[in-house]
């Protein structure tokens, strides 16, 4: 397993469920999860992602306001686009630098107007739907494109996240990934809580860890209880249980590999 698109193609044999989330009754099973990326990949394609390009992705509540500061993911669509985007071969920032010089922004509908772009730019919003004509609604137009894995040829050693500190590949993230999940004895019947915001690279690596065991990934809301005690728990700051890990540290640790 070299990429991304890789694990994602591994997964369609999987079982049960791949995401639990806030904003939704019915969790997101693995056999939704596969052709919804898929789906996401091929919407970017068709506005102008293409190998090498980037794409800004924010995650926030799916109805949130136009002055809402929360960034945690309450539904899977960031989780989706991010995921899609590097199906094509794309790079990924996690916030937003502007004026925003990515291909696509994709951001909760309600910050449309929050964020100066470039006219390359296009923005691509979830929840809502948007009121702007301009903006295009995630939802909708992923819904109706072909549940067919892209094309794009993607490598292990091409960039996939990229934040200040430089790029980290596909290969880095699934070998960091991967060592997630031996250290943590992580297997199909494990829950991976993430209880942080998805805005830094650590943040990502609980969602591939979750691909990597064919596990369960539990977005959370802040101070939200969890629905069981979770094998893994990733949260925002310092940690004192063994079951628990920091998404600073995870960085951290995707940076140390990296360097190596």
């Amino acid at each position: 397993m070299e990429s991304l698109k890789d694990l994602v193609a591994a997964c369609r044999s999987a079982d049960g469920t791949v995401i639990e989330t806030p904003a939704r009754t019915a969790p997101y099973t693995y056999s939704d999860f596969v052709p919804n990326v898929w789906k996401s990949g091929n919407l970017l394609g068709h506005y102008g992602v293409h190998p090498g390009a980037a794409v800004t992705v924010l995650s926030g509540p799916k109805e949130a306001g136009p002055d809402d500061q929360n960034r945690r993911a309450d539904a899977a669509d960031p989780i989706f686009a991010a995921i899609g985007a590097t199906l094509v071969g794309a790079t990924v920032e996690l916030d937003a630098t502007e004026p925003v010089e990515s291909r696509a922004l994709v951001l909760p509908a309600g910050w449309t107007a929050r964020y100066e772009l470039t006219p390359q730019c296009t923005q691509i919003a979830y929840g809502g739907p948007p009121e702007e004509p301009d903006v295009v609604h995630f939802e909708q137009e992923m819904w109706s494109e072909n549940p067919i894995e892209p094309p794009e040829r993607v490598a292990s050693e091409d960039a996939a996240i990229v934040d200040e500190s430089g790029a980290y590949s596909h290969g880095e993230l699934l070998s960091a990934a991967r060592d997630l999940v031996a250290e943590y004895d992580l297997d199909a019947d494990s829950t991976i809580g993430l209880d942080a915001p998805l805005v830094e690279a650590g943040a990502f690596l609980p969602v591939l860890a979750t691909l990597t065991a064919e596990a369960t990934l539990e977005l959370r809301a802040e101070g939200e209880e969890p629905s069981e005690k979770p094998s893994l728990l990733v949260t925002e700051g310092s940690t004192e249980s063994e079951r628990k890990v920091s998404v600073s540290d995870l960085t951290q640790r995707l940076r140390d590999t990296r360097r190596a």
